[in-house]
């Protein structure tokens, strides 16, 4: 478990750190109002792709995991979902056309807007889950942290003028292409995968089961990228820049609890069936461990602002860091809620969290629009807070109020 959790935290890591480390390039070369203008990009491509993420990403490695002795299905369900995902990229497509037409700079630049595209399609093959699934997590690190770090020389090598923004898309595209491609012939050689059709009644079983958790990836891919896409329908891509400086800092945190989720959720998922009481011991440690880590790190965040800040921006400092301490909470806030969910998981209670994901989401969507309206980026991220509060609280409580879910009474 703890392997497969340094491996998934390292490709997360570097996928996450890759922008992260650009983000002082793009502002050098492109200047704060272009990469207020990658950024919502970014955050567009991100909050439509969950469509394609569906519900794998969590579903899929457990799914081939109680499959492992069947290397038929095997084969059969990594090409079911394989085919679905190809089938959303049509509303995926038609999704980001009328969006990106939110954003003038955006549908004005023909060459950037058609890069958008580029990128979208390197996102929906995603392989990962399948090696986590296989427990072969250290393969899929070496042929993605080969084509990032070439991605990464890409850039900084050949991107030089402030124009050259419009083909940014189209490299990360290109590369992101070169992994899930690498990813698919390992898996023909060495796995032996073997594709096959899939009917759409298969597709449609698909959908269904895993809809109550994609609702669930949709709000949290809403709390993570909501705040730029709103501001940058009221406000200029210069204010979207700065706001999103810190907003980076804080998905970093975001994207850490995710993480740990994929290494430890399926552990949990055999202590769960081996027994209750030790399943509820291991959920209160963890919720402990996670109290502590992300207390730490909110703490980190506050004292240290500017200089995380300075680290990746030369350019309004103090108004970044400033919003980044008003971010802090948010990471610790969510943490608190992942013991919680984990076990509303194992013991198939989807109303419980699938109703508490749905109402963040419309308290995420109605509270960001309303208060970045009449207060600007603060009112966003008293919106941000709103919603991961509401979900921590309604997720906790009716843990609490289930003597057999109630992790925290020994």
């Amino acid at each position: 478990m703890i392997k497969n959790i340094l491996y998934s935290f390292s490709i997360n890591f570097i996928n996450f750190l890759f922008p992260l480390i650009l983000i002082p390039f793009y502002i050098h070369v492109f200047g704060i109002t272009n990469y207020g203008l990658i950024a919502i990009s970014f955050s567009l491509i991100n909050y439509i792709s969950v469509i394609n993420d569906y519900s794998w990403n969590a579903l899929g490695p457990i799914k081939i995991g109680k499959l492992s002795s069947d290397f038929k299905a095997i084969n059969n369900y990594i090409s079911t979902v394989i085919n679905t995902k190809l089938l959303l990229t049509i509303p995926t497509f038609l999704l980001l056309f009328v969006f990106a037409h939110l954003y003038n700079a955006i549908s004005s630049n023909s060459i950037f807007f058609l890069s958008l595209f580029m990128m979208l399609f390197s996102r929906t093959q995603n392989a990962h889950w399948i090696f986590i699934g296989l427990n072969k997590v250290k393969i899929y690190f070496v042929i993605n942290s080969i084509f990032k770090i070439s991605c990464l020389l890409t850039i900084l090598f050949f991107v030089k003028s402030k124009n050259s923004f419009q083909i940014l898309f189209f490299i990360l595209g290109f590369f992101d292409c070169l992994i899930f491609i690498t990813a698919y012939i390992y898996l023909f050689i060495k796995e032996k995968f073997k594709y096959t059709a899939t009917s759409l009644k298969d597709i449609y079983a698909e959908l269904q089961s895993g809809f109550k958790m994609f609702l669930t990836n949709l709000t949290v891919c809403s709390i993570l990228n909501s705040g730029t896409l709103i501001l940058g329908v009221f406000y200029s891509s210069k204010i979207v820049g700065i706001y999103s400086v810190s907003e980076k800092v804080i998905m970093l945190g975001k994207h850490a609890i995710g993480v740990l989720f994929q290494g430890v959720f399926p552990k949990i998922c055999t202590i769960g069936v081996a027994s209750i009481s030790e399943l509820n011991k291991t959920l209160r440690q963890i919720f402990k461990y996670y109290i502590l880590l992300f207390s730490a790190g909110t703490l980190f965040l506050i004292v240290f602002s500017e200089q995380i800040i300075s680290v990746l921006s030369s350019s309004h400092i103090l108004e970044s860091s400033r919003y980044l301490i008003l971010l802090s909470p948010i990471p610790l806030i969510a943490s608190l809620n992942q013991s919680a969910y984990m076990s509303l998981l194992i013991h198939e209670k989807k109303n419980i969290y699938f109703s508490g994901y749905f109402f963040g989401l419309i308290i995420n969507i109605s509270f960001s629009f309303l208060l970045s309206y009449f207060f600007k980026v603060e009112g966003m991220i008293t919106a941000l807070i709103i919603t991961e509060l509401f979900i921590t609280l309604f997720l906790n409580y009716n843990i609490l109020r289930d003597k057999n879910l109630n992790f925290l009474s020994k």
